[in-house]
């Protein structure tokens, strides 16, 4: 996952006077912020890609690194980060490649003296203007983008969890509520601690993190009925690139008995738009904190979990685009004491969320399914902890930073995770989101990671070769769980084997043989053949997820058997004279991963290892 292939350093001088290139290379630009005058990182920085009108992109990470993906007809990108002035290259001119890494220095903002004027405005009635602009700006149409999650939790000696994710969010302004779908996540854990929140996550996940969107709810200090709450000061007025900024620092009243917060508010002088806010909780409301409310308060008493508060600090940046304010990244750290006797945890925990906007706002065409909707209890700890080094593809990410990488890659060791390697190049992939693969000699893993199924006219992923004329396929498999290699897969229909499929036809056709579970944890065998998008076919019993498995293609006959893996003889199931055997054909391995429901536990949970794979042409 380590981000930095290359070291070349291009600073904005050389870049914008570089010579014209084409940009039809261009993929995923790396590179690192800083600040031009103390030589220091910018975490949180902005880069924004333009491309005909559309905006993309994502922030830098604390250590100022960045992985944005740059379209071939991409126009500029914009690095800019409040109270530093921005700077752009203009891909037209520019020669940039996948492989530069380049380093982009931001110079302070210029601090401004403000006009002279009769009567200047006080602080608190910039912030009451600026609340006032602000609602008038929000987006009142529903509306729908994609984000980046991601979310640690540690206490100070060790890293319990790293979870990533993509999600699909959808805003309903009018209803003031939200919908997530998630689009792929992954997660690593420390399998030698118990996993401590999968009966209550602490800090509410992505849903928590969403709600910063203006449009859901304001912070107190930007409620029109709580600015009484909180004495405001204006620090200063700062210039970038055109515009200027009052800078309003604010803290909670010395008489108010709540647990508020104190920080800075970031406002536009020109139409008093919110920019950006930063806060964290106010030392003189500690007294007055509430652990926890509603469902989640009830839900603790029940676990006998004894949770608390000990401080918190959040961060959001908001951006106009077409005249409306949406959230373009938010932060929030949280840190809790959390005991549960029962389970023998006493822990002063560092729970972090971050995320980040990568594309522009939507409107919603499509409302996403109930049964597809994420829910609260669908919590981050539930994804794939298996990736590969191309896990995010060209997708906008926030990069992980060095000491990430370096967490992840310990937590490796420590479960004996087996280092991934890449299938060899003989193996193609289809639908590659929905599954990793490893080699490693002459065995390969692969793992569901995303619901799928091959079903009719649904296909799910699986590594292949085009194959034509007569072959032999086979196989050994052995199939566990992914969080514990000593089970079996104990939920849904979880299964994997080898397919043959034809990819010319207009409507589905495969043949497919596969172990795994049917709706319990019973170990079965499934022969399915699917013909015009209409699957039919038998289930057995057998007596462990593990042994051989065999097709013998002859003429447009294909011969199923299986093998037990102490036996020496084949045992046929059937065979099948089907007409589109005579075309080129897709022959390998696959894996799917389909659940009745869309509860916690109805998320792939199987790793199915395939050794020594074989396509004899005969």
């Amino acid at each position: 996952m380590i981000f930095i292939k290359k070291y070349l350093q291009l600073y904005i001088l050389i870049i914008l006077l570089s010579p014209c290139a084409a940009l039809a290379q261009l993929s995923i630009i790396k590179g690192k912020i800083i600040s031009k005058e103390k030589n220091i990182p910018l975490g949180a920085a902005s880069i924004q890609v333009f491309q005909q009108g559309k905006i993309s992109g994502s922030v830098s990470n604390a250590d100022g690194g960045f992985r944005v993906s740059v379209p071939a007809a991409a126009d500029s990108i914009k690095f800019s980060m409040t109270g530093y002035q921005s700077r752009g290259i203009n891909l037209l001119q520019a020669s940039l490649h996948g492989e530069d890494f380049i380093t982009i220095q931001l110079e302070p903002a210029v601090t401004e003296l403000e006009e002279v004027v009769i009567k200047p405005l006080t602080a608190l009635e910039i912030i009451q203007k600026s609340i006032a602009a602000t609602i008038k700006l929000l987006p009142v149409d529903n509306f729908e983008n994609h984000f980046f999650y991601r979310e640690i939790i540690k206490d100070t000696a060790n890293y319990y969890s790293i979870a990533e994710a993509i999600f699909k969010s959808q805003y309903y302004p009018a209803e003031k509520k939200y919908k997530l779908q998630l689009v792929k996540g992954r997660t690593k854990e420390d399998v030698a601690y118990t996993r401590l929140f999968e009966d209550f996550h602490p800090g509410g996940g992505p849903e928590e993190i969403v709600k910063k969107n203006l449009n859901i709810d304001f912070p107190s200090f930007l409620d029109a009925k709580k600015t009484k709450w909180f004495i405001y000061h204006k620090d200063a007025v700062i210039s970038d690139a055109g515009r200027k900024i009052y800078i309003i620092s604010f803290d909670q009243k010395p008489d108010v008995r709540e647990a508020l917060d104190r920080g800075k508010i970031y406002i536009d002088t020109k139409d008093y738009s919110l920019i950006k806010y930063e806060s964290q909780n106010s030392l003189r409301g500690i007294a007055y904190v509430k652990n926890l409310t509603g469902a989640d308060k009830l839900f603790a008493k029940l676990l006998h979990i004894d949770y608390e508060r000990k401080g918190w600090t959040t961060n959001a940046s908001f951006i106009k685009i077409n005249d409306k304010l949406v959230l373009d990244h938010a932060y929030a750290k949280y840190e809790i004491a959390y005991s549960q006797p029962k389970k023998n945890i006493d822990l002063t925990l560092s729970l972090v969320t971050e995320m980040a906007v990568t594309d522009e706002s939507i409107p919603v065409t499509q409302p996403i399914r109930k049964d597809a909707e994420w829910k609260r209890k669908s919590i981050v700890a539930n994804l794939p902890a298996d990736f590969d080094g191309d896990f995010w593809g060209n997708a906008n990410i926030i990069s992980p930073t060095a000491e990430l990488d370096s967490v992840i890659t310990n937590i490796s060791k420590k479960n004996n995770d087996s280092p991934p390697g890449k299938p060899s190049s003989n193996w193609q992939y289809y639908h590659k989101d929905l599954f990793v693969a490893h080699q490693d000699n002459d065995s390969i893993t692969l793992i569901p990671i995303m619901k799928a199924a091959w079903e009719d006219d649904k296909t799910a992923g699986m590594l292949y070769q085009n194959i034509s004329g007569d072959f032999t396929l086979e196989t050994q498999i052995t199939i566990t769980k992914r969080s514990d290699a000593k089970q079996i897969p104990d939920n849904g229909f979880q299964q994997a084997g080898i397919i043959i499929r034809d990819s010319a036809g207009t409507s589905e056709n495969n043949v497919i043989l596969s172990m795994g579970t049917g709706g319990n944890s019973n170990a079965k065998y499934f022969l399915r053949k699917t013909g015009n998008a209409k699957s039919k076919g038998t289930v057995n019993k057998i007596d462990s997820m593990n042994g051989w498995l065999r097709f013998e293609k002859r003429g447009n006959t294909i011969s199923c058997y299986i093998k037990n893996n102490t036996g020496n003889d084949w045992s046929k199931i059937t065979s099948y004279n089907i007409n589109w055997l005579s075309t080129t054909l897709q022959a390998g391995i696959m894996v799917m991963a389909r659940f009745a429901g869309n509860g916690p536990k109805a998320q792939p949970d199987m790793k199915a290892i395939f050794t020594k794979v074989t396509i004899t042409k005969n």
